[in-house]
């Protein structure tokens, strides 16, 4: 290549704008692709801590009402089966035991008032729960930046020094 077959200053000055539009598109490109990696990075952790707050969220509301996640379930069940015995009786027209549905019914309410009461012991223990949660997602995030920045995380201890 010769001396005079290489593009002159002007050339060079006319092509730099259209060099710096291709830099900062390059630039771009890399920066939504680095932002697209850590937002599934970001949302992954959250579906995580999300499945673990709710997972403790309703085992708080299960110990809250002294009953372990199968008995709720079959008590759950159980009353569901009792409304629907009860419906089928009612749209009976041939009803002849009138003591046997008002004691059903007697149950059924009682059954009920169990459940309001449980659900207002629940709603009191709101501001608990989410206190809870709250407090596990400040130590889940805290563990996760410690983890990207490479830090080893602080172990407190619970015992007096000596």
């Amino acid at each position: 290549m010769s001396y005079h077959d290489a593009p002159g200053l002007g050339r060079r000055l006319v092509r730099l704008p259209g060099q710096l539009l291709l830099a900062l598109v390059n630039a771009t490109a890399l920066l939504v692709i680095a932002a697209c990696v850590l937002s599934l990075v970001v949302l992954n952790r959250v579906d995580s801590a999300g499945e673990r707050i709710a997972g403790n969220v309703t085992e708080a509301a299960l110990a809250r009402l002294q009953v372990s996640p199968a008995d709720f379930k079959a008590r759950i069940e159980a009353l569901d089966e009792k409304i629907s015995a009860l419906m089928a009786e009612l749209t009976d027209p041939d009803l002849k035991d009138h003591w046997e549905v008002a004691q059903q019914l007697k149950d059924l309410n009682r059954n009920l008032a169990d459940i309001k009461l449980a659900a207002a012991g629940l709603s009191a223990a709101g501001p608990e729960i989410t206190d809870t949660a709250f407090k596990q997602a400040g130590d889940m995030l805290t563990r996760a930046l410690y983890t990207l920045r490479g830090c080893e995380t602080v172990v407190e201890d619970s015992g007096p020094s000596s």
